[in-house]
Protein backbone atom coordinates (compact mmCIF):
# COMPACT_ATOMS: atom_id res chain seq x y z
CA UNK A 1 0.00 0.00 0.00
CA UNK A 2 1.32 3.44 -0.82
CA UNK A 3 2.19 5.85 2.03
CA UNK A 4 -1.01 8.42 2.91
CA UNK A 5 -0.36 11.98 0.93
CA UNK A 6 -0.06 13.43 4.37
CA UNK A 7 3.24 10.86 5.18
CA UNK A 8 4.74 10.61 1.63
CA UNK A 9 8.64 12.30 2.35
CA UNK A 10 11.28 12.71 -0.11
CA UNK A 11 12.94 9.67 1.46
CA UNK A 12 9.69 7.69 0.61
CA UNK A 13 10.06 8.75 -3.50
CA UNK A 14 13.77 8.02 -3.39
CA UNK A 15 13.12 4.32 -1.90
CA UNK A 16 10.34 3.93 -5.14
CA UNK A 17 12.25 5.08 -7.66
CA UNK A 18 15.64 3.54 -6.11
CA UNK A 19 17.52 7.02 -5.88
CA UNK A 20 19.31 9.36 -3.50
CA UNK A 21 17.22 11.92 -1.52
CA UNK A 22 18.95 14.76 -3.19
CA UNK A 23 18.63 13.34 -6.54
CA UNK A 24 14.60 13.27 -5.68
CA UNK A 25 15.18 16.91 -4.64
CA UNK A 26 16.86 17.96 -7.21
CA UNK A 27 14.98 16.18 -10.04
CA UNK A 28 11.32 17.59 -8.67
CA UNK A 29 13.16 21.40 -8.93
CA UNK A 30 14.20 21.02 -11.91
CA UNK A 31 18.05 21.14 -11.96
CA UNK A 32 19.37 19.96 -15.15
CA UNK A 33 21.94 17.56 -13.97
CA UNK A 34 19.26 15.38 -13.57
CA UNK A 35 18.19 14.24 -17.03
CA UNK A 36 14.37 14.93 -18.31
CA UNK A 37 13.48 11.52 -18.89
CA UNK A 38 14.71 11.12 -15.31
CA UNK A 39 12.77 14.21 -13.83
CA UNK A 40 9.69 13.02 -15.20
CA UNK A 41 9.94 9.92 -14.32
CA UNK A 42 10.68 11.03 -10.62
CA UNK A 43 7.41 13.66 -10.65
CA UNK A 44 5.06 11.02 -11.83
CA UNK A 45 6.22 8.43 -8.92
CA UNK A 46 5.82 11.68 -6.66
CA UNK A 47 2.75 12.57 -8.08
CA UNK A 48 0.97 8.92 -7.88
CA UNK A 49 2.30 8.91 -4.43
CA UNK A 50 0.55 11.91 -3.18
CA UNK A 51 3.39 14.22 -2.72
CA UNK A 52 3.39 18.10 -2.17
CA UNK A 53 5.80 20.05 -0.84
CA UNK A 54 4.56 22.19 1.58
CA UNK A 55 7.52 25.24 1.14
CA UNK A 56 7.62 25.33 4.98
CA UNK A 57 10.03 25.12 7.68
CA UNK A 58 9.30 24.38 11.23
CA UNK A 59 10.51 25.74 14.03
CA UNK A 60 9.69 25.11 17.62
CA UNK A 61 10.60 27.63 20.69
CA UNK A 62 10.58 26.54 24.43
CA UNK A 63 7.08 27.70 26.08
CA UNK A 64 8.07 30.77 28.09
CA UNK A 65 6.17 33.19 30.43
CA UNK A 66 5.86 36.56 28.88
CA UNK A 67 7.93 37.95 31.90
CA UNK A 68 10.68 35.81 30.71
CA UNK A 69 10.60 35.66 27.00
CA UNK A 70 14.62 35.89 25.57
CA UNK A 71 15.46 38.34 22.87
CA UNK A 72 17.59 35.83 21.76
CA UNK A 73 14.90 33.97 20.19
CA UNK A 74 13.04 37.44 18.55
CA UNK A 75 15.74 38.25 16.72
CA UNK A 76 17.21 34.48 15.78
CA UNK A 77 13.17 34.26 14.14
CA UNK A 78 13.54 37.74 12.33
CA UNK A 79 16.95 36.64 10.84
CA UNK A 80 15.33 32.92 9.29
CA UNK A 81 11.59 34.79 8.64
CA UNK A 82 13.75 36.93 6.18
CA UNK A 83 15.60 34.53 4.60
CA UNK A 84 12.47 32.60 4.13
CA UNK A 85 10.79 35.23 2.58
CA UNK A 86 13.47 35.47 0.13
CA UNK A 87 12.86 32.10 -1.26
CA UNK A 88 8.97 32.34 -0.71
CA UNK A 89 8.53 29.72 1.90
CA UNK A 90 6.60 29.86 5.02
CA UNK A 91 7.66 29.31 8.60
CA UNK A 92 5.71 27.64 11.11
CA UNK A 93 6.68 28.60 14.73
CA UNK A 94 5.22 26.70 17.70
CA UNK A 95 6.34 26.52 21.05
CA UNK A 96 6.85 23.08 23.72
CA UNK A 97 8.18 22.78 26.92
CA UNK A 98 11.43 21.08 26.68
CA UNK A 99 11.21 16.99 27.54
CA UNK A 100 8.48 13.92 26.83
CA UNK A 101 6.26 16.44 25.09
CA UNK A 102 8.77 17.76 22.88
CA UNK A 103 9.46 14.74 21.22
CA UNK A 104 5.99 14.38 20.31
CA UNK A 105 5.45 18.08 18.84
CA UNK A 106 8.41 17.51 16.49
CA UNK A 107 7.00 13.74 15.50
CA UNK A 108 3.75 15.45 14.63
CA UNK A 109 5.67 18.14 12.61
CA UNK A 110 7.75 15.14 10.59
CA UNK A 111 4.33 13.39 10.00
CA UNK A 112 1.81 15.60 9.87
CA UNK A 113 3.43 16.62 6.31
CA UNK A 114 3.24 20.62 6.96
CA UNK A 115 6.51 21.26 6.93
CA UNK A 116 10.03 20.36 4.54
CA UNK A 117 12.15 20.58 7.01
CA UNK A 118 13.15 21.81 10.82
CA UNK A 119 15.64 24.03 12.55
CA UNK A 120 17.03 23.42 15.64
CA UNK A 121 18.17 26.01 18.11
CA UNK A 122 20.05 25.74 21.27
CA UNK A 123 21.41 22.52 20.88
CA UNK A 124 21.63 20.10 24.34
CA UNK A 125 23.84 17.62 25.24
CA UNK A 126 22.84 14.38 23.26
CA UNK A 127 20.21 16.39 21.77
CA UNK A 128 16.77 14.11 21.85
CA UNK A 129 15.40 16.48 19.17
CA UNK A 130 18.41 15.73 16.36
CA UNK A 131 18.23 12.55 17.13
CA UNK A 132 14.56 11.90 16.56
CA UNK A 133 15.35 14.12 13.29
CA UNK A 134 18.37 11.85 12.40
CA UNK A 135 16.33 8.53 12.95
CA UNK A 136 13.11 9.99 10.60
CA UNK A 137 15.80 11.12 7.84
CA UNK A 138 13.71 14.51 8.33
CA UNK A 139 15.65 17.80 6.95
CA UNK A 140 16.78 19.88 9.47
CA UNK A 141 19.48 22.40 10.28
CA UNK A 142 21.15 23.06 13.55
CA UNK A 143 21.82 26.82 15.29
CA UNK A 144 24.47 26.74 17.42
CA UNK A 145 27.47 24.37 19.19
CA UNK A 146 26.80 20.68 19.33
CA UNK A 147 28.70 17.39 20.30
CA UNK A 148 26.91 15.66 17.90
CA UNK A 149 29.05 14.69 14.53
CA UNK A 150 27.42 13.50 11.24
CA UNK A 151 26.13 14.76 8.12
CA UNK A 152 23.74 17.52 8.53
CA UNK A 153 23.53 21.21 8.57
CA UNK A 154 24.77 23.81 10.79
CA UNK A 155 25.62 27.36 11.85
CA UNK A 156 27.97 27.84 14.84
CA UNK A 157 28.87 30.14 17.17
CA UNK A 158 32.34 29.21 19.16
CA UNK A 159 30.99 29.78 22.20
CA UNK A 160 34.66 28.87 24.25
CA UNK A 161 35.94 31.54 21.93
CA UNK A 162 33.35 34.16 22.85
CA UNK A 163 34.42 33.44 26.50
CA UNK A 164 38.17 33.55 26.09
CA UNK A 165 37.33 37.23 24.40
CA UNK A 166 36.25 38.91 27.53
CA UNK A 167 38.49 36.57 30.32
CA UNK A 168 41.32 38.27 28.42
CA UNK A 169 40.04 41.31 28.45
CA UNK A 170 39.20 41.08 32.03
CA UNK A 171 42.51 40.01 32.67
CA UNK A 172 43.84 42.71 30.87
CA UNK A 173 42.07 44.86 33.14
CA UNK A 174 44.35 43.64 36.15
CA UNK A 175 41.14 41.33 37.69
CA UNK A 176 42.01 38.07 39.42
CA UNK A 177 39.04 37.17 41.28
CA UNK A 178 36.97 36.28 38.26
CA UNK A 179 33.42 34.27 38.92
CA UNK A 180 31.45 33.01 35.91
CA UNK A 181 27.41 32.43 35.84
CA UNK A 182 26.61 30.11 33.10
CA UNK A 183 23.79 29.54 31.61
CA UNK A 184 21.94 25.96 32.11
CA UNK A 185 24.69 23.09 31.93
CA UNK A 186 22.43 20.46 29.83
CA UNK A 187 22.60 23.26 27.13
CA UNK A 188 25.97 22.17 24.44
CA UNK A 189 27.08 26.42 24.35
CA UNK A 190 27.15 26.26 28.01
CA UNK A 191 29.46 23.48 28.20
CA UNK A 192 32.27 24.98 25.21
CA UNK A 193 31.83 28.58 27.69
CA UNK A 194 32.74 26.77 30.10
CA UNK A 195 35.64 25.50 28.66
CA UNK A 196 36.69 28.38 27.51
CA UNK A 197 36.15 30.53 30.25
CA UNK A 198 38.70 27.47 32.23
CA UNK A 199 41.52 28.06 29.18
CA UNK A 200 41.45 31.89 29.43
CA UNK A 201 41.81 31.34 33.07
CA UNK A 202 44.95 29.14 32.74
CA UNK A 203 46.27 30.88 30.41
CA UNK A 204 46.40 34.52 32.10
CA UNK A 205 47.58 32.41 35.41
CA UNK A 206 43.98 32.57 37.31
CA UNK A 207 42.92 30.56 39.80
CA UNK A 208 39.25 29.14 38.66
CA UNK A 209 37.21 29.14 42.28
CA UNK A 210 34.74 26.33 42.11
CA UNK A 211 32.96 28.75 44.74
CA UNK A 212 32.76 31.52 42.10
CA UNK A 213 31.08 28.91 39.75
CA UNK A 214 27.32 29.25 39.43
CA UNK A 215 24.69 29.09 36.80
CA UNK A 216 21.22 30.88 35.88
CA UNK A 217 18.23 30.74 33.77
CA UNK A 218 17.80 32.60 30.79
CA UNK A 219 16.28 35.31 32.95
CA UNK A 220 17.21 38.59 34.15
CA UNK A 221 15.59 37.57 38.02
CA UNK A 222 17.56 33.86 37.62
CA UNK A 223 20.99 36.46 36.98
CA UNK A 224 20.02 38.75 39.93
CA UNK A 225 19.44 35.62 42.52
CA UNK A 226 23.22 34.26 40.90
CA UNK A 227 24.44 38.03 41.55
CA UNK A 228 23.45 38.09 45.13
CA UNK A 229 24.70 34.52 45.72
CA UNK A 230 28.37 35.54 44.69
CA UNK A 231 28.37 38.68 45.60
CA UNK A 232 27.52 37.19 49.69
CA UNK A 233 30.70 35.33 49.55
CA UNK A 234 33.24 36.36 52.18
CA UNK A 235 35.73 36.77 49.27
CA UNK A 236 33.81 38.99 46.77
CA UNK A 237 34.97 38.70 43.12
CA UNK A 238 36.33 41.77 41.15
CA UNK A 239 34.61 40.65 38.17
CA UNK A 240 31.50 38.38 36.69
CA UNK A 241 31.14 36.84 33.49
CA UNK A 242 28.02 36.01 32.66
CA UNK A 243 27.31 33.14 29.55
CA UNK A 244 23.92 35.55 28.69
CA UNK A 245 23.61 39.52 28.63
CA UNK A 246 19.65 39.10 29.60
CA UNK A 247 21.30 37.13 32.90
CA UNK A 248 23.89 40.04 33.40
CA UNK A 249 21.91 42.51 33.92
CA UNK A 250 20.41 41.22 36.36
CA UNK A 251 23.68 40.33 37.57
CA UNK A 252 24.53 43.85 37.35
CA UNK A 253 21.31 44.82 39.41
CA UNK A 254 21.88 42.65 42.31
CA UNK A 255 25.40 44.79 42.48
CA UNK A 256 23.87 47.91 42.46
CA UNK A 257 21.21 47.24 45.04
CA UNK A 258 24.65 45.97 47.44
CA UNK A 259 26.00 49.91 46.14
CA UNK A 260 28.50 49.42 43.80
CA UNK A 261 29.18 51.22 41.11
CA UNK A 262 29.93 48.96 37.98
CA UNK A 263 32.93 49.01 35.68
CA UNK A 264 34.88 50.45 39.17
CA UNK A 265 34.11 48.31 41.99
CA UNK A 266 32.86 45.37 39.53
CA UNK A 267 33.67 44.57 36.24
CA UNK A 268 30.04 42.73 34.60
CA UNK A 269 30.39 40.67 31.50
CA UNK A 270 27.75 39.42 29.17
CA UNK A 271 27.03 37.44 25.72
CA UNK A 272 24.78 37.88 23.65
CA UNK A 273 25.04 41.71 22.28
CA UNK A 274 20.92 42.23 22.54
CA UNK A 275 19.84 45.70 21.94
CA UNK A 276 19.32 46.08 26.33
CA UNK A 277 23.00 45.43 26.52
CA UNK A 278 24.20 49.07 24.76
CA UNK A 279 21.32 50.74 26.56
CA UNK A 280 22.11 49.16 30.04
CA UNK A 281 23.19 51.71 32.73
CA UNK A 282 26.04 51.37 32.62
CA UNK A 283 26.47 50.14 28.83
CA UNK A 284 27.08 46.49 28.67
CA UNK A 285 30.22 44.74 27.89
CA UNK A 286 29.88 41.64 25.73
CA UNK A 287 30.66 39.22 23.35
CA UNK A 288 28.60 40.19 20.10
CA UNK A 289 26.64 37.36 18.01
CA UNK A 290 25.39 37.69 14.99
CA UNK A 291 22.11 36.01 16.05
CA UNK A 292 20.23 37.53 13.20
CA UNK A 293 23.14 36.03 10.35
CA UNK A 294 22.84 32.84 12.30
CA UNK A 295 19.08 32.94 11.63
CA UNK A 296 19.58 33.68 8.10
CA UNK A 297 22.34 31.41 7.12
CA UNK A 298 20.96 28.85 8.78
CA UNK A 299 17.66 29.14 6.73
CA UNK A 300 19.46 29.24 3.55
CA UNK A 301 21.36 26.35 3.96
CA UNK A 302 17.82 24.43 4.63
CA UNK A 303 15.97 25.31 1.67
CA UNK A 304 18.72 24.94 -0.16
CA UNK A 305 18.93 21.34 0.52
CA UNK A 306 15.78 21.10 0.32
CA UNK A 307 15.26 22.37 -3.27
CA UNK A 308 18.50 20.00 -4.38
CA UNK A 309 21.23 23.36 -4.17
CA UNK A 310 24.83 22.41 -4.30
CA UNK A 311 26.41 23.99 -0.72
CA UNK A 312 29.99 25.39 -0.35
CA UNK A 313 29.94 24.11 3.11
CA UNK A 314 27.49 21.93 5.20
CA UNK A 315 29.38 23.44 8.64
CA UNK A 316 29.27 27.13 8.75
CA UNK A 317 31.13 29.21 11.82
CA UNK A 318 30.17 32.51 12.74
CA UNK A 319 33.25 33.68 14.59
CA UNK A 320 32.35 36.14 18.14
CA UNK A 321 33.68 39.39 18.96
CA UNK A 322 34.02 41.42 21.81
CA UNK A 323 32.20 44.51 22.42
CA UNK A 324 33.75 46.73 24.62
CA UNK A 325 31.63 49.25 27.00
CA UNK A 326 31.22 50.75 30.29
CA UNK A 327 30.07 47.92 32.14
CA UNK A 328 33.87 46.55 32.10
CA UNK A 329 36.03 49.59 32.66
CA UNK A 330 34.17 53.20 33.89
CA UNK A 331 37.67 54.72 32.77
CA UNK A 332 36.92 54.30 29.10
CA UNK A 333 34.19 56.19 29.05
CA UNK A 334 35.14 58.94 31.70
Amino acid sequence: MSPRKEEVTLKDIAEAVGKSVAAVSRALNNHDDISEETREYIKQVAREMGYAPTNTLGLILPALSPRDSDPYYSELLAGIASAAAEREFDLLVSSCAPGPEEQWAYLRLINGRRVDGAIVARPRWRDSRIELLFEKKFPFVVIGDTNLTGNFLAVSEEAAVGAELVVEHLANQGHERIALVNTPLDLFFSSEFLVGFQRAMRRANLPVVEDFLTESDFTQRDGYRAGQTLLSKTETPTAIVAADDVVALGVMAAAQDQGLEIGQDLAVTGYGDILLAEYAQPPLTTVHRATYALGQQACRMLIARLLGEKLAQEQVVIKPSLVIRQSSDLALWL
